[in-house]
């Protein structure tokens, strides 16, 4: 068994460092001197201790603490974002972290109280699992963009996913039932319908709700704008047609909601970074 150190991430005065695993291998027991934050965001495996292993799946989140031992084992398209923390984040007193409930359970700071504390899990339901992935996103964001104070912006985002976690770990049913259907209601509509010319009176009819209060749902909830929302579903549909099929790139335009490839084009390229036959190329190169 290994360790993992935070000196070999740290590099730079960040809170915390982001590790997508998709897909997450078979991976041996080991410790690290930092927390992990482990998302599932697909498929399925065993998650082993030295004690037992337990399977996790998508919406669960385990949180490791330095010290514990852990790793990963018959995988089934099992797909993790794992947000690794400094300990001195979580060690800082003045962040307002410590004083609420649930907080020693997820984030103990004490290597040798940790090595024989369970390991803690819980689940989030889908509703939840958007709330995780948007301030994920923004983080992300921010330490790819790197403006001006984006470690303190990073910081704070981060303090926001915590308190988030720690609300729905002392209320799993947080936010409350009725607003939490009406709004994974809507969202699950856009995504049923992202191919579709929506507009916001489409919206509003749908979901019963104000247009501030549609803005306000999918803001909260995903992090984007709804049209912004609709047009990240279509680039996602897009990019795993161009991985894992060999349609031409005007269908895949069409099939994904475009009525005009080259703007189609325009699109995946503010997306991505690369046109549509530039990522396709390049993903077949690094497949080879």
């Amino acid at each position: 068994m290994y360790k993992l150190l935070s000196r070999t991430l740290w590099t730079e005065e960040v809170p915390c460092h982001f590790e997508f695993r998709n897909p997450q291998p078979p991976y041996p027991l080991h410790s690290h001197d930092f927390h992990e934050l482990v998302i599932v965001y697909g498929g399925s495996g065993m998650h082993v201790t030295p004690d037992n292993s337990e399977l996790v799946r998508e919406g669960d989140i385990i949180s490791i603490k330095p010290g514990q031992v852990h790793g990963y084992d018959s995988v089934d398209h099992l797909v993790l974002m794992n947000v690794l923390i400094h300990s001195s984040f979580l060690a800082d007193e003045n962040n307002g972290l410590a004083s609420i409930p649930g907080y020693q359970d997820l984030f103990q700071q004490s290597p040798l109280k940790n090595r024989n504390a369970p390991i803690c899990r819980f689940r989030l339901n889908r509703l939840q699992v958007f709330e995780v992935r948007a301030i994920i996103e923004t983080m992300q964001e921010e330490v790819a963009n790197q403006n001006l104070s984006w470690t303190t912006v990073t910081g704070a985002y981060l303090i926001q996913l915590l308190i988030l976690l720690l609300r729905i770990y002392n209320d799993p049913n947080y936010p409350a039932s009725a607003e939490k259907n009406n709004a994974s209601a809507l969202i699950k509509y856009m995504e049923k319908n992202y191919k579709e010319t929506l507009t916001m009176q489409d919206l509003m009819d749908y979901a019963s709700m104000s247009e501030s209060s549609v803005l306000r749902t999918f803001k909260r909830i995903t992090g984007y704008p709804p049209f912004e929302y609709q047009m990240r579903q279509r680039m996602f549909a897009a990019v795993n047609e161009l991985i894992s099929t060999d349609r031409e790139i005007t269908q895949i335009a069409y099939d994904t909601g475009f009525n005009d490839s080259n703007y189609f084009s325009r699109c995946f390229k503010k997306f991505i970074n690369m046109t549509p036959r530039e990522y396709r190329d390049e993903f077949k190169k690094d497949d080879n």
